[in-house]
């Protein structure tokens, strides 16, 4: 499909939500998309500037690369508080987890209104919301619906290796037997439109950061250990990534055509560059996203707050 054959009101019909892991950026929040598509410098083309003004329609709560980050049930009570005061719809984000990690998540679905969101980035979470929270609506998160996302990638020769599969006939298959309706994507480098369909199901786009891989460790909580105490995945944690970012650079020579990457706890990340953003926004225009997440989290360099907002969430909530 073209551009120029887009649904009629296809950008009228895009959901703005913002993505929060921590209370301080849920105390930030005013309701308004405009302030963060500012601070993420996330312009959109003159067919989409309306979304600019218009305010945010949903909130999505935790963190889908690290158990350490789910929400206590205070501050989800809080959240839901919040969502209801201005209005705005209730998404949980969850990552993978062990056993304990589903007891934590079962605590929590039991708090969420019926209706809300939980994207679920774990098989087991998906059978868990099925058997015991069929109220709540399940999606599938970014790690369930993979892609390559390499942000060393030096072409696009590179990036059609492996076409995204999130349209198979397969994995909607099996989607559909957790009944899920909706996915989540990054935009891939060297995206192409096209890339960014979802078959039978409503689709989620996350801008303008999107995640290439996660681990067990953390970088950033290692600087404070020494010697062998360094990089463990058992170390304790003080939620370090909820202030901080590393930036990843290559030298010239190897990454030239290396997108902005960042490493930010557990995971990697990269930065949108000018072509993949047009792509995500041809793909809104043929109507095929219909919600974008700003990552609520984020600010430039590193990422605009003061120290003692560097700092805040770094206690139990």
């Amino acid at each position: 499909m073209a551009v120029t054959d887009a649904p009629a009101g296809a950008i009228g019909l895009v959901e703005i939500a913002v993505a929060v892991t921590g209370g301080t950026a849920l105390a930030g929040l005013d309701g308004h998309a405009g302030p963060l598509f500012d601070a993420l410098r996330l312009a959109p083309p003159p067919s989409a500037t309306g979304l600019v003004s218009r305010p945010l329609g949903r909130l999505h709560l935790g963190n889908e690369f690290c158990e350490r980050l789910i929400p206590s049930p205070t501050l989800l009570k809080r959240a839901i508080g919040l969502a209801d005061a201005a209005g705005l719809a209730l998404t949980l984000a969850t990552p993978t987890v062990p056993d304990a990690g589903l007891a934590k998540l079962r605590r929590l679905f039991r708090i969420l209104p019926e209706g809300a969101e939980v994207v679920a980035n774990d098989y087991g979470v998906l059978r868990l919301l099925a058997r015991e929270f069929p109220a709540l609506e399940p999606v599938a998160g970014r790690q369930l619906c993979k892609m390559i996302k390499d942000p060393r990638l030096p072409n696009e020769k590179w990036a059609r290796l492996n076409p995204p599969g999130l349209g198979s006939p397969e994995f909607e298959d099996i989607l559909g037997r957790f009944g899920v309706r909706r996915a989540e994507l990054d935009v891939p480098p060297f995206a192409r439109p096209a890339d960014l369909r979802a078959g039978g199901l409503a689709l989620s786009v996350h801008a303008p950061f999107g995640y290439a891989l996660r681990g067990r460790v953390c970088r950033i909580g290692s600087l404070r250990f020494e010697g062998a105490a360094k990089f463990r995945p058992d170390q304790a944690c003080a939620k370090e990534c909820l202030g901080y970012a590393c930036r990843l650079t290559r030298p010239a020579d190897h990454g030239q055509h290396d997108l902005e990457s960042f490493q930010r706890g557990n995971s990697i990340f990269y930065r949108h560059d000018t072509g993949m953003g047009e792509a995500m926004w041809r793909a809104v225009e043929n109507g095929w996203i219909d919600r974008i997440v700003l990552a609520g989290d984020w600010r430039e360099p590193c990422f605009g707050e003061t120290e003692g907002d560097r700092h805040a969430d770094h206690g139990p909530h």
